[in-house]
């Protein structure tokens, strides 16, 4: 496993505070082989300098081409979120999502 690093970055127009997110890999259309995250976060922030961890994968998980579901854990609210990919599938570079959701509390 090579290490890729990137990161999608999502600002909301209001606070928000998240008790879920929703994630599914992508698949490449010329192979059909999935090009699977293994290692990846959520972060949170109000000013996009100082972030905060929101979910961290374990070892055992991977985003690959079916959706799932993760759950976060803050009372905090957050209008910045980005998603850091630390690790992706062996000489896939590419490596990406193709959905992310945040699901958010309302008042």
């Amino acid at each position: 496993m090579n290490i890729y690093i990137f990161w999608i970055q999502i600002k909301c127009p209001d606070l928000v505070r998240l008790w879920r997110i929703a994630l599914r890999g992508r698949e490449s259309n010329t192979e059909r082989v999935t090009e699977r995250i293994h290692k990846w976060k959520l972060e949170g922030s109000t000013d996009g300098n100082t972030y905060t961890v929101l979910y961290e994968s374990s070892s055992r998980t991977f985003i690959g081409d079916e959706m799932q579901h993760f759950p976060t854990e803050t009372n905090d609210n957050f209008n910045i979120f980005r998603l850091f990919c630390l690790e992706a599938e062996e000489g896939r570079p590419g490596a990406g999502l193709s959905y992310m959701q945040l699901f958010v509390y309302t008042d």
